[in-house]
């Protein structure tokens, strides 16, 4: 398969943080977080925020030593950056579920 067809190439927001996203989703997350040398980041994703939400607790478990913190979180339909709407509700336990 060439690079160009490979489905991590799907076109998202061109004005967001991430240019494309490797998943059919509706929300996409960046966690940022401490790596050996430099700063490393993981991607989380969910249908809904309450999936995305649990998608990103078990990423922040993994890396709970090395300070994660949420970076970005997007609604890649409607191509609307919600990250600090997003952390607030997850702050205050809107998620929980």
């Amino acid at each position: 398969m060439l690079k160009k067809n490979m489905p991590s190439q799907r076109q998202g927001n061109p004005e967001s943080v991430t240019n494309y996203v490797p998943h059919n989703m509706r929300y996409h997350a960046e966690i940022l977080y401490e790596g050996e040398v430099s700063f490393r980041m993981v991607c989380c994703a969910g249908d809904s925020p309450f999936s995305l939400a649990t998608d990103i607790r078990q990423e922040l478990r993994k890396v709970k030593d090395r300070l994660p913190q949420i970076f970005y979180v997007e609604d890649v339909y409607n191509k609307d950056d919600i990250t600090d709407r997003f952390i607030e509700n997850f702050n205050n336990g809107v998620y929980n579920g």
